[in-house]
């Protein structure tokens, strides 16, 4: 496993070179490595530190982070069921924002 920060940012391929000064990224090739393997004999999982360093600044809160931005489960349900009666995207995120108050 690896910082999802490490490696460098790879710009997709298209006819059109983008100007690559305006473009941002979150890839600052972060050293931050660990190796999970699994030993057969104990069936016991281990985990070892390749490197524990970050070259970044870590976030405070999930605040805008890509994996807390996701919908659960019940939530795509919920988005499922109110798009199969036809209700309007502005009132599907409304009621999203709802019921996360209420949480």
């Amino acid at each position: 496993m690896q910082c999802e920060r490490s490696g460098e940012y790879k710009p997709p391929k298209m006819k059109k070179k983008p100007n690559l000064q305006d473009m941002d990224t979150r890839k600052c090739e972060c050293p931050f490595r660990l190796h999970g393997f699994f030993e057969k004999d104990t069936k016991d999982w281990w985990i070892a530190m390749l490197c524990g360093i970050h070259n970044h600044e870590l976030a405070p809160k999930l605040v805008s982070h890509l994996l807390a931005g996701r919908l659960k489960e019940e939530e795509k349900k919920r988005v499922i069921d109110m798009t199969k009666s036809l209700a309007v995207p502005k009132n599907i995120l409304t009621d999203l924002k709802e019921k996360t108050k209420k949480v």
